[in-house]
């Protein structure tokens, strides 16, 4: 075995795509390898090597794998929420918000933690599910709902996992039982805008009822409102360090400048101080758009790329953001789009970030009609265009959770029927040309079996990020589920 071997036991895919093949069976597909996906080398064979990746054993060729890991961003499809798992280079794991909490009447009872104990056991080979930070940008359960998954290592599914988390960090707002509801205000006038006024007064109301450390969370001086209560209950007990961020930390703590090859700038939310001293979170009327505008906005830095996660901002809070912060912070090579892809957004803003691509993470079924087919133009209206690896030019790339993911079918081919007051494993046989089906919206009206598609499985609507500080990929899964759609083009807000 080759010293190189002898002295890592994994390795990192360093092309755009490989493939895990079978050996044994004419090399064939077992699946589809992205750049940074990481390598379990179990020995060498010529130009192979026989490895675990993704959790399947198989071969790659040795061309294919290098030493270096890269900054990977995963926005988890969590189906209508916000879900994104981060590894920087220095090999720490980052959750930024839970999606829904999981359950029984959740479809397809998936979610953020299936995707992490998949990742750390099967993927990664690691009992415990280890996260440096974890970060909630605000506090609505499609947010924080399956942080309690998290927290507590149970999926819902009888397949708990061991957890720990080092940090937890929030917005500051809350979500209380009798109103006010998401804290006590006051009104007030702050200072002049450090970068113009975009449309907000000076004047305003305030939240001055805040959370930020585990004592806040776990002896609240007012009731929470039922779910956001157990979640709070989680947060005052798992995380070794809980506290709240704003505009004013510049950096999260350990990824400032030259504290770690990545750096972390915090945007949002903007605290701000009033003539009469008091600090507090802007009131924008409503309990549902001040909750959202006052998400955590942060923007990932590694070498040339930038990477803008921007949890569910409004158009008002968008204006404040611009208003507070110079509008060269928010370009953005990816950019997570906000609040599900809501057309409640400030152009003003989007111009300033002016992705290269973006990412809705939204679901079906669901009341708001997200992405909003106004955003999804705006977006590629005032994004940026990007050269990929050859030097052509592609047009701005706009990614949805929701498009990605696809329903496997498949023809009917038998059915059986239990009999009455029988086992569930004792079934009758019938012929397909004897059954049919029907649905509730059908009125009675019957089909054959033998003509009806049935779902066999779901390709989840993933989005992959991959960095190197130089290039970036983005990819998805293709309906096959064994390979990749991806573009890769170059990082750099001037590039």
């Amino acid at each position: 075995m080759h010293h190189w071997l002898e002295r890592i036991m994994y390795l990192y895919v360093n092309k755009c795509k490989s493939r895990l093949f079978d050996k044994e069976h004419d090399d064939r597909l077992i699946t589809e390898l992205l750049w940074g996906d990481r390598v379990e080398i179990i020995k060498e064979d010529g130009e192979d090597v026989q490895c675990t990746a993704r959790g399947k054993p198989g071969w790659v060729k040795r061309a294919d794998l290098g030493e270096t890991g890269l900054l990977e961003i995963y926005i988890i499809d969590v189906m209508q929420g916000d879900s994104v798992l981060i590894r920087t280079p220095d090999d720490k794991w980052h959750m930024i918000d839970g999606g829904i909490e999981n359950s029984a009447q959740q479809y397809p009872q998936k979610g953020a933690s299936n995707f992490l104990r998949w990742k750390f056991r099967d993927d990664l080979g690691r009992e415990t599910v280890s996260l440096e930070n974890v970060i909630l940008t605000h506090p609505d359960y499609d947010h924080f709902g399956g942080i309690i998954n998290v927290f507590t290592g149970d999926p819902g599914d009888g397949r708990p996992f061991p957890v720990t988390v080092n940090n937890f960090y929030h917005s500051g707002v809350g979500k209380f039982k009798e109103s006010p509801k998401t804290g006590k205000t006051v009104k007030g006038k702050c200072a002049q805008f450090p970068w113009g006024n975009h449309g907000i007064s000076q004047k305003g109301t305030f939240i001055v009822e805040l959370l930020d450390g585990r004592d806040s969370f776990g002896n609240p001086k007012r009731q929470f409102e039922d779910n956001f209560g157990r979640f709070a209950n989680l947060v005052s007990s798992v995380p070794k360090n809980v506290r709240s961020l704003s505009h004013k930390d510049l950096f999260l703590p350990g990824y400032g400048l030259g504290e770690n090859d990545c750096a972390i700038r915090v945007l949002g939310p903007v605290m701000e101080t009033t003539d009469d001293g008091d600090a507090g979170l802007r009131d924008y009327g409503d309990d549902s758009p001040t909750v959202n505008g006052n998400s955590v906005v942060l923007r990932l830095d590694y070498g040339n790329a930038r990477i803008l996660l921007t949890g569910d901002l409004n158009a008002k809070s968008e204006k404040l953001l611009l208003s507070y912060v110079d509008n060269t912070e928010f370009a953005a090579d990816v950019m997570k789009a906000s609040h599900h892809g809501s057309d409640d957004v400030d152009n003003d803003f989007l111009m300033a970030v002016k992705a290269r691509a973006a990412v809705i993470s939204s679901g079906d079924n669901e009341p708001y009609a997200h992405p909003r087919p106004l955003v999804m133009g705006a977006i590629g209206r005032f994004g940026r265009t990007s050269l990929n690896l050859k030097g052509e030019t592609y047009s701005p790339l706009i990614y949805s959770t929701e498009v990605a993911r696809s329903v496997k079918q498949e023809p009917a081919s038998g059915v059986k029927v239990k009999e009455p007051g029988e086992p569930d494993e004792k079934f009758r046989n019938i012929r397909l040309a004897d059954s049919s089906v029907t649905a509730k919206s059908w009125d009675e009206k019957y089909h054959l079996l033998s003509k009806v598609n049935i779902a066999t499985g779901l390709v989840y609507g993933l989005v992959n990020i991959r960095t190197d500080g130089r290039f970036i990929l983005c990819a998805t899964m293709r309906e096959t589920g064994k390979s990749f759609d991806y573009y890769t083009f170059q990082a750099g807000v001037d590039a």
